[in-house]
C-alpha cells in the first residue's frame, strides 16, 4: 500500500466516523428536542455536515470497492443514503412530515 492510498484510507475512515457519530448526535438532539417542555432549552447538534460528509464519503468508497471487484447496483442511493439518514438533512424534514407530535403555541 503507498503512502497516498494509507492516506485516503484514514481519510475516508474519519469521513465514516464523523458522519456515524454526527448523525446520531442529531438524532439524539432531535430525540432530546422532542421530549422537552415549553421553554425548556435544548442543545444543538450538528447542523447538515454529517449528512454531506457522509455522503461524500459513500461517492469516494464506491470507486474504490470497484477497483476490488465488488460492484454495488444503484451508486446513486448509496450515495444520497447519508443524507436520508442524518435528521438534520432530508431525514428530517421527512420525520417532521410524519411526525405526530405538534407544537403548543402557548395559547389556552
Amino acid at each position: 500500500m503507498s503512502g497516498g492510498s494509507f492516506v485516503g484510507l484514514i481519510l475516508l475512515s474519519m469521513a465514516w466516523l464523523f458522519f456515524a457519530l454526527g448523525a446520531v448526535t442529531n438524532f439524539s438532539v432531535l430525540r432530546r428536542a422532542m421530549k422537552a417542555k415549553e421553554g425548556e432549552r435544548v442543545p444543538s447538534g450538528i447542523p447538515f455536515l454529517p449528512g454531506v460528509v457522509g455522503s461524500l464519503a459513500a461517492f469516494f468508497t464506491l470507486p474504490a470497492l470497484a477497483a476490488r471487484g465488488l460492484q454495488l447496483p444503484w451508486p446513486w442511493l448509496w450515495i444520497l443514503l447519508p443524507l436520508l439518514l442524518d435528521v438534520h438533512c432530508i431525514g428530517g424534514v421527512v420525520l417532521l412530515l410524519f411526525s405526530t407530535r405538534t407544537k403548543h403555541d402557548g395559547a389556552g
